[in-house]
């Protein structure tokens, strides 16, 4: 990293790092330069072909695949700008160009399997607690052998020993079989001296046989499918135990970093649905793998999965076009939950597996925010309670027993690192806590698995200014205070101010890590978009029902939501101004929500009587949306008298 002078940017996704190019290195040096670990058997020399990336953007500005590449990789990969990493770099004549551009310049996805690294992926969530209903059970049962006397068919033998199994099938004549398990059953029946277990579904259909006595097998998993992350859940049903879990992340990111650019994908290009949706499921049927393996079970033990995700990301998983759902009026091609074969939809559990997907509310609020509401049990609170998912797609859920209002509101990807100049998700060197010391400006801080800082995650990003509002650093309206500009850790570029938050000498990359004017701006656009969410919620609540109510709690949900510094995220304007212990961060509510619903069946109900209860709001089309979200620009927002707590505010200077 020997010319800084060079300023080309490289955007790296789906980890959100921002790379600075200096000349002569190739991608693979500028990632290990930069403290990415990547994966690459022949240590970069271009033999061994594993450091495979993806060029979203820029890829015109590469030097021409060299004999390597195409030894290495298919003409239909190069043709879809795959590179080996240790083989590409910008080409010379290509540099002076490249510098007269807005940055990013060249955009590169990283798959899964070339990263090396520790992602901090949320996959632990609030349990209040289920009773055990499966959709799915097993039951032993010994069939009498037939005989010339007693010639009865082996399905009509297997019917007779059920209907003695103490009254769970009321009337075996109703009983469906799924074809798939008929098909099996002579050769299972005689397998174990017509000693079988019968998988049964909704306890209405048979959906498997197995040889002898299987009934302590009998697993379910639960996936919540997130713009940015995946993670599965594999459930023993007779128990309810989680037995072990498995996280990704969306390989999706290659094609874009959130819905509405996976939805204009889909939108360009004729095979872009088919590439994003087999993209997710083949994510999810690693995640099988895995949480298999751990478990030491087969994946055909598993009988059923449930799913959540918001509305773009349950149409992309099932491979329905999303493209509507993208424009006025927003409407998805179906709103209710599924019950589906897990053979149609490519899930590599159980030939006769079922898979049950949540439903969805309206517009981009899906199937999670359902999740959310289930595992939360907000509709149960006596008092108002705003629920809020922290993430690339943020939904909102205001409400108690008697009343539920949910929105979406556009915060963006900042929150996650995208757009933030030293930004990164939370992995391994990201920095996730900040103290500014005011009287002299230094910095202390905490950075995920005691490494070397790289840059900076969400929670990071909310400590970092909220020290800078409560030093003074910057003003209410988010601009640098110029009592300070002079001073070191102050510094200008670009007409852009940037405070140090890390010296260079402190980094695994040798770089500033900063946070920039422009930072400031991409996080008050986030947090703006979520009060003013909440607020209009709110409005709408009270004016639909003519009350003067006012929210008295909240649950943040997700991973952001689990672990920012709750008072910070209350001090910017995130959230609204109420006492500490009144707020629960009850981590991955979508993704326990999921679970639960694959504990008991009855909650499936219970979503789709939710469905009538639940006011859809679209926020941008709301009277007062502009002077909402312009007043909640500022920190923490234009009105202190919605933040009578903060008494620090007297102090800041408003510009």
């Amino acid at each position: 990293m020997n010319n800084n002078n060079i300023k080309i940017t490289i955007n790296f996704e789906p980890i959100s790092r921002r790379l600075y190019y200096a000349k002569g290195e190739n991608i693979y040096q500028l990632l290990t330069n930069s403290g990415i670990r990547v994966r690459s058997l022949c240590g970069g020399l271009g033999t061994c072909g594993k450091c495979k990336i993806m060029v979203q953007k820029g890829n015109k500005y590469l030097n021409s695949p060299t004999d390597s590449e195409k030894t290495l990789l298919t003409p239909t990969e190069i043709n879809e700008n795959w590179r080996l990493a240790c083989q590409s770099r910008i080409a010379e004549n290509q540099i002076s160009l490249l510098e007269t551009q807005q940055p990013p310049q060249i955009r590169i996805f990283l798959p899964q399997e070339l990263l090396v690294e520790d992602f901090k992926i949320l996959t632990s969530g609030l349990n209040k607690g289920v009773s055990l209903n499966p959709n799915v059970k097993k039951l032993f049962v010994e069939v009498n052998k037939p005989n010339l006397d007693y010639p009865v068919p082996d399905l009509e033998r297997v019917l007779i020993s059920l209907s003695s199994k103490n009254g769970i099938i009321k009337n075996t004549n109703k009983l469906l079989v799924e074809f798939e398990a008929l098909k099996k059953l002579p050769k299972i029946l005689r397998e174990e001296n017509h000693r079988i277990t019968i998988t049964l579904y909704n306890n209405n259909k048979i959906i498997d046989f197995e040889a002898g006595n299987k009934v302590n097998i009998n697993y379910g998993i639960a996936f919540d499918i997130g713009t940015t992350t995946l993670v599965g859940y594999l459930i023993n049903l007779n128990d309810g135990k989680v037995y072990s879990v498995a996280s990704a992340l969306n390989p999706q990111t290659a094609y874009g970093e959130d819905v509405i650019t996976r939805i204009t994908y889909v939108k360009d290009n004729e095979d872009g649905l088919l590439k994003l949706n087999s993209a997710v499921v083949d994510a999810l049927n690693d995640i099988i793998k895995k949480t298999c393996a751990k478990a030491k079970i087969k994946p055909s033990d598993i009988c059923e999965a449930t799913v959540v995700g918001n509305s773009v990301m349950h149409h992309i998983f099932l491979n329905i076009d999303p493209i509507y759902i993208g424009l006025s009026p927003y409407v998805p091609a179906v709103k209710r939950g599924l019950n589906l074969n897990s053979k149609d939809i490519n899930l590599k559990i159980s030939r006769g597996g079922k898979v049950y997907v949540l439903p969805l509310i309206a517009g981009f609020v899906g199937a999670d925010t359902i999740g959310v509401i289930l595992s939360s049990e907000i509709d149960k609170e006596s008092e108002l309670t705003l629920a809020i998912d922290v993430g690339t797609n943020g939904e909102i859920v205001l409400g108690n027993k008697d009343l539920l209002a949910t929105a979406s509101c556009a915060a963006g990807s900042a929150l996650e690192g995208a757009h933030v100049k030293d930004g990164m998700r939370a992995a391994a060197g990201a920095i996730d806590s900040i103290k500014i010391n005011p009287d002299d400006l230094t910095v202390e801080y905490t950075t995920i698995n005691n490494k070397k800082s790289l840059g900076i995650c969400g929670s990071g990003i909310i400590d970092a200014v909220a020290e800078m509002l409560k030093a003074k650093i910057i003003t209410r309206s988010g601009s640098f205070n110029k009592q300070f500009i002079d001073h070191e850790r102050i510094v200008k570029n670009d007409k852009n101010f940037e405070f140090i938050i890390v010296k260079k000498d402190e980094t695994a990359n040798k770089r500033d890590i900063i946070i920039s004017q422009k930072d400031i701006r991409e996080l008050q656009m986030a947090k703006a978009a979520f009060f003013s969410g909440a607020r209009l919620l709110l409005n709408h609540i009270n004016r639909t029902r003519s009350t003067k109510l006012e929210i008295k709690q909240i649950f943040l949900a997700g991973a952001f939501g689990n672990y920012i510094n709750k008072n910070n995220a209350k001090f910017i304007g995130m959230i609204p101004d109420i006492s500490d212990e009144k707020i629960y961060q009850i981590g991955n509510a979508a993704g326990m929500g999921a679970q639960n619903c694959l504990l008991n069946t009855n909650l499936r109900k219970k979503a789709s009587k939710l469905l009538k209860k639940i006011d859809y709001v679209e926020i941008a089309i709301e009277k007062d949306f502009q002077r909402q979200y312009a007043e909640a620009m500022y920190f923490p927002h234009h009105n202190l008298e919605l933040f009578p707590n903060l008494k620090e505010y007297k102090n800041i200077p408003k510009r």
